[in-house]
């Protein structure tokens, strides 16, 4: 079930009223069964996954808590991990593992061959995974006491509206609110509603009227030269960070018509002055996440290796999205970025770019290695990505022939316009003022009815 269907635009008014009518002690049970059945509308055998993280981590955070030694609380932590990480291996990793192995028997010459099982990837399987690593290593470490109730429990892990992708919430923001099974208030209402309606208008407005353009760029990257493949790039931007924020938005105005608050996971991400700022502004959830569970650890066991640990931290943030060459890489680039940053920061000598064309400086070219690095993220091979970053170091000027034979005159005013809309839609919507005026939201439900992609694409952080 999408957010963007007509199947979710039924089940979430049937959820609200539900739980408006049933008794305080039984809301989450109900929030519960809705979030299973939510996530079986897909692939019904796979909400054992679910099940089984949730009772693994339910009793390793219980019994971590009651163990009487530190030995005895690392091994049940070192089983959780085991289980959770092997599940996520085994539906995530393992294909692209034996692949590579064969690759690597085939360029040796050995003998051996692996058989490949082609796996069906469980939607959000990295989301909930992280959700739950993130509660048993916090009891592990004391930072959150042991859930004793497994309905809480188990509603942490699978609620509806953050489960597919994200936000990645930590025990000690959710489960209290789940716990209160308060109702919205008039505010709660309001704002629930209106960042929904955003979300609808990035997704099927924006997003999914860029996706066909981008999609033919890539399909056929050999076809277009540099120019074209530059515009491209500017367009996923676009269209990713209004598919996934779009995702946010629905994700935090369905739980706030519940009353609960999710985390924000984007922060203008694109006004950057650095990679490192990036990941503080873009699917924040995430970055925090590494940095907790990753990289803070990686300083304090061996703070001299700053670059190692940085490098570390990156690639597993590429490899998270993706079990291929190109997540890899993207990560590596972000990383190499972050580290080439970082120490030219501490060059006394060079010019440190404070003023405010120093600052655009560093914008635009924190900006390039963003759009750049995306090639690796949207390409379908490497192949692929290394042949489109050469047309764009081929480029020597600007031809936009090639764009106007993939885009018309007509296409490109429309998505002139609805960037436009999104623009001012934006801007309005800081504003507590039009925030909460009705004629906002009607022009905005407009906005998505007279522009709106029926029949749009899967949301795109899905597929990790």
């Amino acid at each position: 079930m999408l957010f963007n269907s007509a199947a979710f635009l039924l089940f979430l008014p049937v959820v609200l009223v539900l739980y408006v009518a049933s008794p305080v002690g039984y809301r989450h049970w109900l929030l519960l069964a809705a979030s299973y059945f939510f996530y079986m509308c897909w692939r019904p055998e796979y909400i054992l996954i679910i099940i089984a993280m949730t009772l693994v981590d339910y009793w390793s955070g219980i019994l971590m808590e009651q163990a009487g030694s530190k030995r005895k609380k690392l091994l049940y932590l070192c089983i959780s991990l085991g289980i959770d990480l092997g599940m996520l291996f085994w539906f995530k990793y393992a294909m692209f593992a034996g692949e590579t192995l064969n690759e690597l028997f085939i360029w040796t010459d050995a003998p051996w061959r692996l058989n490949i099982w082609y796996i069906l990837l469980p939607v959000g399987i990295s989301f909930h995974t992280f959700q739950s690593l993130s509660y048993v290593i916090d009891v592990y470490q004391g930072r959150v006491k042991a859930e004793r109730d497994l309905g809480f429990f188990a509603l942490y892990i699978a609620y509806f509206p953050q489960l597919m992708a994200g936000p990645i919430e930590r025990k000690s923001e959710l489960i209290p609110q789940l716990r209160a099974q308060g109702l919205a208030t008039a505010e709660d209402v309001r704002y629930g509603i209106n960042k929904i309606l955003l979300g609808f208008l990035k997704k099927v407005v924006i997003a999914d009227s860029l996706a066909p353009f981008v999609d033919k760029f890539y399909e056929t990257p050999q076809a277009w030269n540099g120019t074209a493949h530059y515009f491209a790039l500017v367009l996923f931007g676009m269209q990713i960070f209004c598919d996934f924020s779009g995702y946010t938005d629905i994700a935090i105005g369905a739980a706030r018509l519940m009353g609960v608050k999710l985390t924000e996971n984007f922060n203008r991400p694109f006004r950057s002055l650095s990679v490192n700022e990036y990941w503080q502004r873009w699917h924040i959830t995430l970055g925090t996440w590494v940095r907790d569970y990753l990289f803070v650890p990686l300083m304090y066991a061996r703070p001299q290796r700053f670059a190692v640990n940085v490098l570390i931290t990156f690639i597993a943030i590429g490899i998270w999205h993706g079990a291929n060459w190109n997540f890899l890489l993207f990560g590596l680039v972000h990383g190499v970025a972050t580290i080439l940053q970082y120490h030219y920061g501490k060059i006394s000598w060079l010019p440190q770019l404070t003023s405010l064309p120093g600052r655009f400086v560093r914008w635009f070219f924190t900006l390039q290695i963003l759009l750049i690095s995306g090639v690796f993220f949207r390409a379908s091979t490497t192949h692929d990505a290394f042949a489109i970053l050469g047309k764009l170091a081929a480029i020597r000027s600007f031809d936009p022939t090639s764009i106007l034979a993939v885009m018309s005159k007509p296409q490109l005013a429309h998505v002139a316009i609805v960037l436009l809309l999104l623009a001012g839609t934006i801007a309005l919507n800081r504003s507590l003022k039009f925030r909460h005026n009705r004629a906002y939201m009607v022009g905005m439900l407009t906005v998505i009815f007279l522009f709106g992609q029926s029949g749009g694409d899967h949301f795109i952080y899905f597929q990790f």
